[in-house]
């Protein structure tokens, strides 16, 4: 009687067995209808729809992965995905963003990205592939027409519990990841890459690269722009030709926090970015607000700026950034300027315009924010060396001065062909062990 039962008791598990494997496989978009190594439309098109099938499926179903498996490649245009919860997306092969620009949209509901994702709750972005964003055929077009319309290559917007890691994102169109009103994020370990070479040659050509090859007209490749609350990036490499991270704020409209706070970026390294950055920051009628926010371990080499916090024009509303620490922060080879604190440089030499010029202090033009004002800033344990222009600009508003300012053990050495000190008005503050110290503390 007992060998009788023992083949049905095999079978039993063999089948059970088979069922589990079958529940753990993940949603590959070759599944859905994927046409891996086709550069053309149609292909972009299907892989689009497939991607979106793929999501759809996991967002229904025991298995809650999403995959694109390695040794594969995938053209694609955009998606746009509501309401995922407890999904990990899996990129081992590669993601190339079509750049068939004038197939592409001019108008959605929501920001322009290839891979928009909203109003999601525990979510994972991971792999160890590539996302391709064909950067080079768009910064061109924008060049060449004035027209842009650019997509980002992430926009997540309105999420929760989101963990992005170990993964290779490059030549985005614009921003590579712009994180809009989010809650517990974690984005660690992972390499963001904008070609240099390419963009400085499209500004030489079209004659907006000014001296010393300073980008005066830069084409946004932000490498993370997030907005929220509880926000930890960590362990990141960023190449790129603007902002490595740029927190951006937020108002009494959003949903998670009405201020872009308790955000902390450490432990990472920038090459030829524009800062560590906050902002910009333009008044609103629901307060545009940054506060309690944590720059530390970060390196810089050849940055055109390493600490960046910046106003924006406005004549409505208020805004406030208060309570941001930088630490142990070291760059070396400052292109531009190592420290900025104060109004955006927005405004292109030959412009009209109310931003202030980018050539400044050289032009003057550089009207400050009365109504966005800045307190409680302190840069702590931090060596700028090798500069090339001046320390730094400390610049706000006569009327509302920054106030709560701390310069300690802030070395700052360099060439100086501006100036030997910073640029520094309608500040209040206090500093000890810097060199030079900012003369109207």
């Amino acid at each position: 009687a007992r060998r009788a039962t023992m083949p049905m008791t095999f079978l039993h598990v063999v089948v059970i067995s088979a069922l589990v494997a079958a529940a753990l496989c993940s949603h590959s978009i070759l599944d859905f209808g994927g046409v891996p190594n086709k550069d053309n439309n149609d292909a972009a098109f299907t892989n689009s729809r497939a991607l979106t099938k793929a999501f759809m499926a996991a967002n229904s179903s025991a298995d809650r992965t999403v995959l694109v498996p390695a040794d594969t490649k995938f053209f694609f245009f955009y998606i746009e995905i509501y309401n995922l919860h407890n999904i990990t997306f899996q990129v081992d092969g590669e993601l190339v963003i079509s750049n068939n620009i004038t197939a592409w949209p001019t108008t959605l509901n929501h920001v322009l990205a290839a891979l928009y994702f909203a109003d999601c709750d525990t979510f994972t972005i991971q792999g160890s592939g590539l996302i391709d964003g064909q950067g080079y055929d768009w910064w061109v077009y924008v060049f060449l027409t004035t027209v842009d319309n650019r997509p980002h290559m992430f926009t997540i917007e309105r999420c929760t519990n989101l963990w992005i890691h170990h993964i290779y994102v490059r030549n985005s169109p614009q921003y590579h990841y712009l994180l809009m009103d989010v809650k517990d994020v974690v984005v660690e370990d992972l390499s963001i890459f904008a070609n240099i070479t390419d963009q400085k040659a499209i500004m030489k050509e079209h004659g907006m690269l000014g001296e010393g090859e300073i980008p005066i007209f830069p084409l946004n490749t932000d490498g993370i722009d997030p907005s929220g609350i509880n926000v930890l990036i960590r362990n990141v490499t960023i190449e790129n030709f603007d902002d490595a991270v740029a927190v951006k704020p937020q108002n009494q409209g959003n949903k998670y926090s009405s201020c872009s706070q308790n955000m902390t970026i450490r432990d990472s390294h920038v090459k030829y970015g524009v800062g560590m950055t906050i902002g910009s920051v333009p008044p609103n009628a629901n307060v545009n607000c940054i506060r309690n926010i944590t720059f530390e371990n970060i390196t810089f080499q050849d940055p055109f700026k390493a600490i960046y916090i910046k106003t924006n024009p406005g004549d409505v509303g208020t805004g406030l950034i208060e309570n941001i620490l930088y630490r142990n922060i070291t760059a070396v080879g400052s292109i531009w300027y190592p420290i900025w604190i104060g109004p955006q440089q927005e405004r292109q030499p030959g412009t009209p315009g109310t931003g202030c010029n980018f050539l400044f202090p050289i032009n003057e033009e550089c009207p400050t924010q009365v109504r966005v004002p800045i307190r409680d800033i302190r840069v702590i344990d931090s060596s700028f060396t090798n500069g090339h222009t001046l320390p730094g600009v400390l610049l706000c508003n006569s009327t509302v001065p920054c106030t709560g300012f701390v310069f300690d053990n802030v070395i700052n050495t360099g060439i100086w062909d501006v100036q030997q000190d910073y640029w520094c008005e309608n500040v209040e503050g206090t500093t000890s062990g810097s060199k030079p110290p900012p003369p109207c503390f």
